[in-house]
C-alpha cells in the first residue's frame, strides 16, 4: 500500500485571471505546497458548482494533486497561515488525501504577540 505522509513547510498561491473557461489551463486557484524546497503537493480549488476531478498522484514527479471546492479556500489558507506543523497524507489504495495539523493542547488558544 502506497502511503505518503509529509510535512508542509512552505506554500505558494496562484490566482488565474482572464481567458475563457474552456481554455483555462489551471483551476482558478492553485496552492503549491513544499517540504523545504521540494514541491510535494498541489491544492486545486474549483468553482463550487463544478464536479471535482479525482485526486491524482504523479508517479514521475512524486506529486499529489488534491481538489477542493472554492468554498474551502478560506479554511485551507487560514490553516496554512496560522498552524504549525501542517502535514498532508495520501493513500493510493483509497485514493484519499487530506491536510492536517500536528497535535495541539486543548484550550491552547492563540499566542499573544510580544510587545
Amino acid at each position: 500500500m502506497k502511503i505518503i505522509d509529509n510535512e508542509i513547510t512552505q506554500y505558494w498561491i496562484h490566482f488565474q485571471a482572464g481567458g475563457n473557461e474552456p481554455n483555462r489551463v489551471y483551476p482558478p486557484v492553485v496552492v503549491k505546497c513544499y517540504n523545504e524546497e521540494e514541491f510535494v503537493l498541489q491544492l486545486n480549488f474549483h468553482p463550487d458548482n463544478k464536479k471535482l476531478p479525482d485526486i491524482h498522484y504523479d508517479n514521475r514527479n512524486k506529486l499529489v494533486y488534491l481538489h477542493y471546492p472554492m468554498s474551502m479556500y478560506p479554511n485551507v489558507i487560514d490553516m496554512l497561515r496560522n498552524e504549525k506543523p501542517i502535514y498532508y497524507h495520501w493513500t493510493r489504495e483509497l485514493n484519499q488525501g487530506f491536510l492536517r495539523t500536528g497535535k495541539e493542547p486543548v484550550g491552547e488558544g492563540e499566542m499573544a504577540a510580544s510587545v
